[in-house]
């Protein structure tokens, strides 16, 4: 006779969720097994069943907060590819500022989410169409260049978040990349 599943997909899915918006709200540190097993009216049993612990969980839930926070830089392409590229940054700098704390454990301490390569990979891909439509040097290296940005973009977001920018800087978000990205520009063939 084959075992009753105690724990489904459905409680996993539950346990994520409810994960997350625990570690929204408060912080890693803020994610305890008991309070989230009473949240989600199961026991700590559920999560070591379905997750093997707290690491693999919160991994979890990083794993999927990278899935999100991809879905949230898409950008329909536009006639210029810059302005996509652009695009995309502000988005990147939306979603960060949305969810610091779940931000944080995307980026920081031991967690190692499987889905990392999300927040790059989409603007690897817009930089490789702004070379190919030309608006961009053909000698740029679409990786150097997307890693580039992702580091400006992830840098003035953290800096942005601990208030260590200088005051009105915010503003300046989009000129700073601008001024990254006018260092591409492919020349002007009428010049």
């Amino acid at each position: 006779m084959a075992r009753l599943k105690v724990h489904d997909d459905a409680l996993r899915d539950r346990l994520l969720e409810r994960a997350g918006a625990i570690l929204s709200a408060g912080g890693l540190a803020a994610v305890s097994l008991r309070t989230l097993a009473r949240d989600c009216g199961t026991s700590t049993t559920a999560v070591y069943s379905l997750f093997g612990g707290k690491p693999a969980l919160l991994t979890a839930v990083v794993d999927e907060a990278f899935r999100r926070f991809a879905e949230g830089l898409a950008v329909d392409p536009g006639d210029d590819p810059v302005d996509d590229v652009l695009g995309m940054c502000a988005a990147y700098r939306r979603g960060a500022l949305a969810d610091p704390h779940l931000f944080d454990a995307m980026f920081t301490g031991d967690l190692r989410p499987a889905g990392a390569d999300a927040a790059l990979r989409p603007l690897q891909d817009l930089v490789e169409r702004a070379v190919l439509d030309k608006a961009l040097r053909s000698d740029l290296d679409p990786a150097t260049a997307a890693v580039t940005l992702w580091s400006t973009v992830h840098g003035w977001v953290t800096l942005q978040r601990r208030g260590l920018l200088p005051d009105g800087a915010g503003a300046q978000f989009e000129d700073a990349l601008l001024a990254v990205l006018d260092g591409w520009r492919a020349p002007d063939p009428a010049a």
